[in-house]
């Protein structure tokens, strides 16, 4: 018996509302598996009655053609209905043919995919994806497609937009009437989220035990009726009871009446607001100790609310209690000192009232306490700088942070006030500013000090000059101002030539004297508007603003080297002190000031290294030679590591046989691009650098290996000659230096010999001769390198541990030529003799250079007679004795 029509719609309809109840429990927040899988099967049954009951009523209104319309339209409106529902489901859905192809899906999921209905339709995923970007997806369809069974899973892919998410699907089997699976419907969600919260809930809960394990204080657990349900604690001896009779009991049982009627109370207050803090009560513990205790209460919802328990955090405030007390006599104790003290002390509330002052503060205003209690700074006393003070206070009350500031005044009498005012914000329960407390202290006095200093860091004490930073900011001011009027200025740098052999020999007091004669003279060459100041030292600059030609610049250097060429009287005797002139013009040479002085500076070295006394203009070469001496400073510092030095050889003979003694030690350079480089080259810049410490330890530690490798097993001693520079003797432990390097190589002190400049000798300090005493107390001989070329004074020789004396060069090639250095050499030989020091020749190079040393007394030679310079794989190969040409020139 067939349903009539209208039945049949309603049958239909009924169906239509359950899969609407179905999508509005899907659109309810909460994405769980098991209620995703529910409604699946929902979706499942109800698709499959609506396919049924849509035959049924076609067959109905096929018999029942008067109605055949209007259910047509029914039937049109309710798949309207359906595909709406289906289209804004905030899940994802989709039909999949049992082959895996798409059937239909929902705009959800066409976003998840990026690809509308109309380029998926037909297709399965992995021809849709073939990077595998939805890998499992597919082959979960065809296993709930095959074996009729219901599938889930968590599908893990990234966005098109770079971003990893998770995603949780339902697959359900869709039957037709005869129970043949047709097609697999899925719905699916993101629970990206949803994983994150759970792991972050894991690592809360992992930090949780963590810190209730850690914790001093202790934890209990309460039903409503106060039983005691869990009890966590390092310390049981602060429990009540131990923790397996504390269990089952209630607070009743546990604790005082008293005691257990506040914590009842506190459980009621946790009931109703969620937590109670900061209750305390005091316990007798089974020891026989009085404890303070405070504790928490936080309220922890179970699923129904008779279920619900309390946790409750107790902590042993016993010692806190004590130090309150403590804390109440000290405030008393401060109060007494708030009121008493010469410091104006005042609270500020919200509306910038006076809520406290201290007596000194009441003491400054006519009527006293009374009049500024519930006033404000506008108020009492008045005036603009209660303003400025209410400003202030406005700023600390809305920052939250600690200010202060001086306040500056003129008092009646006329005399100026200055008062340092510190305000420190007061924070309430609720972390917000309740109260600024203000101290005023007074610092007039303090004010005039630091006008004074200020003063002073401005101008040098000794000359009466402007200082550096006062030269800066007054160079700066210049060249910004002038920056669009065309004008031109001039940095002039100046540095003395002589002054720190003069301030070494005469004293620090005569050098001061000397500078402010040379500040003076300075004042004289320039102009009023021009600045003279110092730098330090004996480095001097000047400002020339406002200059129209390059001739001023001229005359006043010009007159500044005459200035210095008359001698200066220092200590009743005449000194004379030339310098040296560099200058930088703006805005031809830079705009910039700090550049001004830097090119200044570069000319006036370039001027210094002509020889000094004389000035010069900055140029951009200057630049480019300071450029590449930094380049071969900075070089120079990695040579080291870089194994690119290396020591050549040359042989010391005895004129007397031609025999091979010794030789000396030649530090070179193999600059990468550049080659072998001589050390007049870099070794200045080592010494001027502070690096010849780490080159001439290097130095000596080669030349001992070498020595240690050419003396063993041999009879004759060959002896490596090195030299020392003298700002070696300026680092103290030159001497236990020498003496690790010979342990360490392995060399005897015999083998070795030390040159040294005469130059070294002159300085008349003490503490070289004593360097020099110990090296020859250690066994090592010591010469004097390039001798008769420095500043001779015999008496040194007497005097310092001298064994050898070099005759320079330039002497030996004249010998046979010029008859004065001939004599020169005679008379070295007959002091050397007299003496009984070893004399070697530098430079020989012809046979009659060699006669006449040996017919005058000169044992050892060296020269490009005998040998150039070798590399040590070559000195090691060098034959003992020499054969010579006599007619052979170098």
């Amino acid at each position: 018996m067939r349903f009539d029509v209208t039945q049949r719609t309603e049958q239909f309809l009924n169906i239509v509302r359950g899969i609407d109840a179905v999508v509005m429990e899907l659109r309810t927040p909460g994405e769980g598996e098991v209620r995703n899988r529910r409604m699946a099967r929902r979706l499942q049954t109800l698709s499959q009655c609506l396919r049924a009951l849509g035959a049924q009523l076609a067959a109905d209104i096929a018999v029942q053609n008067d109605g055949h319309s209007r259910m047509r339209e029914t039937l049109a409106a309710s798949e309207r209905q359906f595909r709406t529902l289906a289209e804004n489901l905030p899940n994802y859905l989709a039909r999949h043919a049992t082959g895996a192809e798409i059937v239909y899906l929902n705009p959800r999921l066409e976003a998840i995919f990026g690809l509308g209905i109309d380029k998926v339709v037909g297709k399965a995923p992995s021809q849709l994806f073939p990077d595998g970007r939805f890998e499992g997806y597919e082959s979960a369809i065809l296993e709930v497609a095959r074996t009729g069974e219901e599938g889930q899973l968590e599908l893990r892919f990234t966005t098109q937009e770079g971003e990893p998410r998770i995603h949780h699907v339902q697959l359900v089997p869709e039957r037709d009437e005869t129970d043949v699976i047709v097609s697999v419907l899925v719905i699916g969600g993101d629970i990206t989220e949803r994983r994150r919260a759970e792991q972050d809930l894991k690592h809360a809960l992992d930090f949780a035990e963590g810190v209730i394990a850690a914790i001093p204080d202790i934890l209990f657990e309460l039903d409503r009726d106060g039983r005691y349900l869990n009890v966590w604690t390092k310390n049981p001896e602060l429990l009540a009871m131990p923790k397996e009779e504390l269990l089952g009991k209630t607070l009743d049982e546990v604790l005082p009446a008293q005691q257990a009627s506040a914590a009842m109370r506190s459980i009621g207050m946790a009931d109703r607001q969620g937590v109670t803090v900061g209750e305390t009560l005091m316990l007798d513990l089974p020891d026989g100790s009085r404890r303070w205790f405070e504790y928490s209460l936080a309220k922890k919802l179970g699923e129904t609310p008779a279920t619900d328990t309390f946790l409750i955090l107790s902590r042993d405030v016993t010692e806190r209690k004590r130090i309150e007390e403590v804390l109440a006599g000290r405030e008393r104790e401060f109060r007494t000192l708030v009121e008493n003290s010469p410091d104006t002390i005042v609270r500020y509330d919200k509306e910038l009232r006076r809520v406290y002052v201290n007596p000194i503060s009441a003491a400054l205003v006519e009527g006293g306490l009374a009049a500024l209690i519930g006033k404000k700074p506008s108020e009492c006393p008045g005036g603009p700088n209660a303003l400025i003070y209410e400003e202030k206070l406005t700023e600390v009350f809305a920052s939250g942070k600690a200010a202060e500031f001086e306040l500056s005044w003129t008092e009646k009498d006329g005399a100026q006030c200055c008062h340092l005012i510190k305000l420190a914000p007061e924070f309430g329960v609720h972390g917000t500013v309740e109260h600024v407390l203000t101290v005023g202290r007074d610092i007039s006095e303090l004010q005039v000090s630091r006008q004074k200093i200020h003063q002073m860091a401005f101008y040098d004490p000794l000359t009466g000059l402007p200082n550096r930073t006062e030269f800066n900011e007054r160079l700066v001011r210049i060249t910004s101002e002038a920056g669009g009027q065309r004008k031109f200025a001039s940095v002039m740098m100046i540095d003395m030539d002589r002054f720190k052999g003069i301030n070494d020999t005469m004293g620090h007091a005569v050098g001061d004297q000397l500078l402010r004669d040379a500040a003076a003279r300075l004042n004289l060459c320039v102009r009023s508007c021009d600045t003279v100041a110092r730098f330090g030292g004996d480095e001097f600059a000047i400002l020339l603003p406002d200059i129209c030609d390059r001739a001023v610049l001229e005359d006043i250097s010009v007159m500044i080297l005459g200035k210095f060429d008359e001698p200066f009287y220092l200590n009743g005797r005449e000194v004379y002190v030339s310098c040296s002139v560099g200058l930088a013009l703006y805005p031809p040479d830079s705009v910039v000031a700090d550049d001004l002085v830097k090119y200044a500076d570069l000319a006036m070295y370039a001027a210094k290294r002509a020889g000094g006394r004389s000035f010069r203009f900055y140029s951009k070469e200057l630049t480019v030679d300071a450029t590449a001496y930094l380049l071969l400073e900075s070089e120079l510092r990695r040579a080291v590591e870089r194994d690119e030095l290396e020591l050549h050889y040359q042989p010391k003979v005895l004129l007397d046989g031609n025999q091979v003694i010794g030789s000396e030690a030649l530090l070179r350079w193999r600059r990468p691009g550049v080659g072998l480089v001589p050390p007049n080259q870099f070794i200045p810049l080592a010494e001027e650098t502070g690096l010849i410490a780490d080159l001439g330890k290097w130095v000596l530690r080669e030349a001992c290996l070498a020595a240690a490798e050419w003396n063993a097993g041999r009879t004759a001693c060959h002896t490596v000659a090195v030299n020392l520079s003298a700002r070696q003797f300026q680092f103290r432990d030159l001497v236990p230096m020498v003496g690790e390097l010979l342990e360490e190589t392995g060399c005897r002190p015999e083998w070795l010999e030390l040159e040294i400049t005469e130059s070294l000798l002159l300085e008349e300090d003490d503490t070289i001769l004593d360097t020099l005493s110990a090296l020859k107390a250690m066994g090592l001989s010591i010469a004097i390198d390039d001798f008769g070329t420095g500043y001779s004074a015999l008496s040194y020789l007497a005097r310092f541990p001298i064994d050898t004396l070099k005759i320079d060069r330039s002497f030996v090639q004249k010998v046979t030529t010029d008859r004065r250095h001939a004599e020169l050499v005679k008379a070295i030989l007959s002091i050397a003799r007299c003496l009984g020091q070893q004399v070697v020749a530098e430079g020989v190079e012809t046979a009659e250079q060699a006669d006449f040393l040996l017919a005058n007394g000169c044992q050892v030679a060296q020269g490009f007679r005998y040998s150039k310079p070798l590399a040590k794989s070559d000195m090691a190969t060098l034959p003992r004795l020499l054969e010579l040409d006599a007619a052979t020139e170098p």
